[in-house]
């Protein structure tokens, strides 16, 4: 960073922000994820911005025309500039969202390492570092640009600033306003949330500020929505739960001590599988939301039996349709709404996939598996985070070996795929018709997919036997 630092003109040009913050804090920009990051403040942004690309090598854009930022990106990183037009630095700095992020540096003394002697700070925000204090630096903060409540949640998530109680407060008196963001942005802000390490905290954070009421109304309307004898909690709050078991249950370390030790001593069989682990990784974003909004369907499907008990039924496939909906009003990528609408649909179906007692057969893991593909790991962690969320740890914990050991042996299922691979691959479409003596048609997958079924789960073994299985799908089909 600091060679594209000296190659940058200095005059009228000021560090701003988050670079100045981190700068503080010790934290170095070049570990942000793209490389470095700088933000600069200058006197003709644009004019600026182009000269500086020059001496770079770089075509500079306007990133965002209401605020009049243009961005210089590079090989390593990039650097965005805000536009001064009347040179006041400190007049832009209080407009800013938090005092952390309301400093400034002359550059060259920035790039001299003399960024504390000659630091703008009229916030008071190099205090609130030293503080880990977040802080607005003023009550229109909120009111100017509403995605900062959420940015400000993110900042607690991903780095461990404590909000100020006078942004608690506005924050509860603002949250309305998130509806006005645009909801690229929000989701933005979301998603970052949603894979922090601090996720547990940072959902009480949004229910206290009111912004998950505003987000995800269907979530909130769980509140007071009793699921006895079964359940110890409403489903607002077991689903809250849920999302806190799922960090806890999928985080990168391991716990030293306490009940979540004796809760990961018994997944490390699962966990030791590379294939699990990979999409537990590739899968942390929607089975985090997933695992947060999977019984949204209940409140609308609720019913009570002669008994007393309550009963949800079809709950997963509403609440996948409601989930559907919300997302996509947010701007969510196609695929991740996807993903969630699978792992809410199927929820259940760990549970569901033997008898009481019985183990679950080939037949049903082959099913199983095929409509879950690398969603199926991801899925049974979803039921043992919904698991621990129904009855609690302390009733659980005795039993969680069973579970765990059911999980494995969902994941650990393979087909019997060596002897019959032949089978599987050489009666194709093709062979099926010439087999059965029928022609193209929807009959043909029909049959296909039941000879990878048998083939899967041992009953056939070999071409011939596939011949004879497809003649006789054809013909039951024909009666």
């Amino acid at each position: 960073m600091q060679a594209v630092l000296e190659a940058l003109p200095a005059e009228g040009a000021w560090v701003v922000g988050g670079t100045v913050r981190d700068a503080l804090s010790g934290i170095t920009s070049d570990g942000a994820l793209d490389g470095f990051d700088i933000d600069v403040a200058a006197v003709d942004g644009e004019s600026w911005a182009r000269r500086a690309a020059d001496v770079l090598g770089s075509n500079p854009f306007r990133l965002n025309a209401a605020f009049d930022v243009w961005r210089i990106p590079l090989s390593v990183g990039q650097i965005d500039v805000w536009n001064l037009p009347d040179g006041d630095i400190e007049r832009d700095l209080r407009r800013r969202d938090f005092t952390v992020n309301a400093m400034a540096a002359p550059l060259d003394a920035f790039r001299s390492g003399d960024l504390e002697g000659r630091l703008i700070d009229p916030a008071g925000g190099h205090t609130d570092i030293e503080l880990r204090r977040l802080r607005l630096v003023s009550d229109e903060v909120f009111e100017s640009d509403p995605v900062r409540l959420l940015r400000a949640i993110r900042f607690e998530a991903e780095g461990g600033w404590r909000l100020d109680p006078r942004l608690q407060t506005a924050m509860r008196r603002d949250a309305d306003r998130i509806a006005e963001s645009a909801p690229e942005r929000i989701w933005m802000e979301l998603s970052r949330i949603l894979q922090s390490e601090r996720l547990p905290w940072s959902l009480r954070r949004l229910e206290r500020g009111r912004l998950l009421e505003v987000l995800f109304p269907e979530l909130t309307a769980g509140r007071g929505v009793d699921q006895r004898p079964v359940h110890r909690r409403d489903v607002f709050r077991h689903q809250m739960d849920a999302a806190g078991w799922i960090a806890r249950l999928t985080d990168s370390e391991a716990p030293r001590s306490g009940r979540m030790s004796s809760l990961w001593r018994a997944l490390r069989s699962i966990r030791s599988d590379e294939a699990t682990e990979e999409a537990l990784s590739d899968w942390k974003l929607p089975l985090r939301l997933a695992t947060l909004l999977h019984d949204i369907g209940k409140p609308q499907t609720r019913t009570v039996g002669d008994d007393g008990s309550t009963h949800f039924y079809g709950h997963a496939e509403l609440g996948a349709e409601m989930a559907e909906e919300r997302l996509s009003a947010l701007r969510v990528p196609h695929n991740t709404i996807a993903q969630v609408s699978l792992l809410i649909r199927h929820h259940l179906r760990p549970g569901q996939v033997n008898a009481p007692g019985q183990p679950p057969t080939s037949r049903a893991l082959y099913r199983f598996h095929k409509a879950l593909g690398d969603a199926a790991g991801p899925l049974c962690f979803l039921f043992l985070a919904d698991s621990l969320a129904t009855v609690g740890v302390d009733v659980l914990l005795p039993r969680w070996s069973a579970y765990t050991e059911h999980v494995a042996r969902i994941l650990n299922w393979q087909p019997a795929w060596r002897s019959s691979s032949a089978a599987a691959s050489l009666l194709d479409g093709r062979g099926i018709m010439s087999a059965a003596g029928i022609p193209p048609g929807p009959l043909v997958g029909r049959i296909r997919a039941k000879i990878d079924e048998a083939a899967a789960i041992g009953e056939i073994t070999d071409v011939e036997e596939a011949r004879a299985l497809a003649r006789s799908l054809a013909a039951a089909a024909q009666e």
